[in-house]
């Protein structure tokens, strides 16, 4: 069993990703801190539209870097830090005060309860909303336990909340019963991406009535 606690209740960046339309140089230099146990590396570029990409970090949390080619002539840059790296690449490139458009944030709260609970909870409020919820991952009978999921709303919605069994799934010692609360915040209009990068988590979280009584149901915010 682990020692060290998982829980962070206040609620972080768990995803971050942006475009700007800074210069690459200035860019990458904002985020030189990253660089304290790793370089950055040219990566093959996974968005469309790009010409070059660099990445640092890997699946427990990364930063890649998009630029160049048709999309990144159009609209700049395009950076995602995920993990615990997404809190840095918000801190670090907000601290710069240059121009930048959120297109995606998502922002975790952690506990320890049981998911059952959780689950009747977010099915329940989900429903009330007119929002449609749908299940993934192992089921209770199951031998192995790769831990379960709870999808609300669609994936193409402007704000979609999911919960899920942390715990199991990053497994290594850590509680079963280590949960996750995530608010996905993906909108289409400029002046709301422009928003998001004045916003922190919390008021994030703020901005959907589903998204507060889910975190304050939840982890009891």
């Amino acid at each position: 069993m682990k020692t060290t606690s998982p829980l962070l209740i206040s609620p972080a960046f768990d995803w971050y990703q942006f475009s700007t339309p800074t210069n690459i140089n200035l860019v990458m230099e904002s985020l030189q801190p990253l660089q304290l146990e790793d370089q950055f590396r040219e990566e093959t570029p996974k968005l469309k539209g790009y010409g070059w990409a660099y990445k640092i970090g890997g699946r427990g949390g990364s930063c890649l870097v998009h630029y160049g080619g048709r999309n990144g002539d159009e609209h700049g840059p395009n950076v995602a830090g995920t993990g615990p790296m997404a809190i840095d690449v918000a801190n670090l490139f907000r601290a710069t005060s240059l121009p930048h458009q959120v297109g995606r944030a998502d922002v975790r709260q952690d506990a320890l309860a049981d998911f059952n609970t959780w689950r009747s909870a977010f099915i329940e409020r989900c429903n009330s909303a007119g929002m449609g919820t749908r299940d993934h991952g192992s089921c209770p009978e199951s031998v192995k336990q790769l831990g379960r999921t709870v999808y609300g709303g669609s994936t193409s919605s402007a704000y979609q909340p999911t919960i899920y069994e942390k715990g199991l799934q990053l497994g290594d010692g850590y509680p079963s019963n280590y949960l996750r609360l995530e608010h996905r915040f993906a909108f289409s209009k400029a002046h709301e991406k422009q928003n998001l990068s004045l916003l922190t988590p919390s008021q994030m979280v703020g901005l959907r009535p589903v998204a507060r009584d889910l975190s304050a149901t939840l982890v009891g915010l």
